[in-house]
């Protein structure tokens, strides 16, 4: 298992789990270390408290909850929002970079 996990969040945990998928795809064929996982903003609380994310990174249509997120874990976790053609696209190693530039600017 990799050392750096990433969470996404969206609202089902379905869409999310694709894109999780083709990142984590994209970390393990470039030697990235990324682990990825995608889950509903219900299991996402267990999720972090359990994986111990490197960052938390939310889904566009569920844009509302970046608040949330950086109140709750923004201190010691950097979170972001994935941009909305990116997501659309299922763009991984566009998700990674801005996951990888949220991770940045919290140093």
């Amino acid at each position: 298992m990799a050392d750096k996990n990433i969470l996404l969040i969206d609202a089902a945990g379905m869409s999310i789990s694709l894109l999780a998928k083709k990142m984590d795809d994209y970390s393990k064929t470039n030697n990235l270390g990324y682990s990825v996982e995608g889950v509903a903003d219900s299991a996402g609380p267990e999720k972090i408290e359990s994986n111990k994310p490197i960052a938390i990174m939310i889904a566009p249509q569920v844009s509302y909850l970046f608040d949330k997120y950086e109140k709750e874990y923004g201190k010691d976790i950097p979170v972001g929002k994935i941009e909305m053609v990116s997501y659309g696209m299922m763009d991984a190693p566009k998700v990674i970079k801005a996951t990888e530039d949220v991770i940045s600017s919290k140093k």
